[in-house]
This record gives structure tokens, C-alpha cells and sequence, in this order.
């Protein structure tokens, strides 16, 4: 059985299998959890293992919004921390790090009611920037 913290670096790394434990967990908890991680990275591999998972039907575009807007702001959004929380911190790899920033802000962006869709081909080109 995996630990809070184990799960948090997991979901980090791009599996998305641990987000209901997060949604689920009380936000002072998740930073407890998190403070005995060593420093959380999203990495190119991680964003592209994401967008993989969504490609082969293993996780939904909704499931892949929520993991966007957990690395992005380091909260649950909607959660127990919500606006004004104390956030997770959660770096992007420097080497990548505008592309990652592009993507993730992009995949966020998912569900809104303007720009709220990404199609196959966004996705696909977001696959082929982070494979190049």
C-alpha cells in the first residue's frame, strides 16, 4: 500500500491513479505529506506520460484537467486548501520548463467554457514538443 507521500510523488511523475486520494485527503495533510518528500519535479517525461495515458484511453480529459491544475497550483482545486491555501511546492524541470509551463497551463485549461477542448491533433502536437 502506498503511503500519502509516495502517492503525491507518484501523481507528480505522471500517474494519474493517485488523484482520488488527494481529492479525498484533508490539505493539511497532503503538506505534511509532501514536506518529507524531497524536492517534486514535473518533468518532460512526466507531462508526456500523461498525455500518453490520455491517448490510449487509460484516464479521461477530465482526469488529466485534474492533474494539470494539482501541478500547476499545488492544491486541490475545490478542495479542503482551496484560494489562499498553502500550496505544495512543485517545480517544473528547468531544462524544460516554458514548454511544461505551455502544456500543463494548456491542459488546465480543460472543461472551461472558452478554449476548454483539446482535440486528438493539440494533443498529438503537444506529444510530438515534448518527444522532440
Amino acid at each position: 500500500m502506498k503511503t500519502l507521500a509516495m502517492t503525491i510523488a507518484a501523481i507528480v511523475a505522471g500517474d494519474l491513479s493517485g488523484i482520488p486520494v488527494v481529492q479525498a485527503t484533508n490539505h493539511l495533510d497532503l503538506l505534511d505529506a509532501a514536506a518529507r518528500l524531497p524536492q517534486l519535479t514535473v518533468s518532460r517525461h512526466a507531462l508526456a506520460k500523461v498525455l500518453s495515458a490520455w491517448r490510449s484511453g487509460h484516464c479521461t480529459a477530465d482526469d488529466v484537467q485534474q492533474w494539470a491544475s494539482f501541478v500547476r497550483r499545488g492544491y486541490v482545486a475545490g478542495g479542503c486548501g482551496g484560494r489562499g491555501a498553502h500550496a505544495i511546492d512543485i517545480e517544473y524541470d528547468a531544462l524544460d520548463e516554458d514548454l511544461i509551463v505551455e502544456i500543463i497551463g494548456r491542459l488546465d485549461e480543460i472543461g472551461d467554457i472558452i478554449d476548454g477542448e483539446v482535440d486528438d491533433n493539440e494533443r498529438e502536437a503537444m506529444l510530438r514538443s515534448l518527444e522532440a
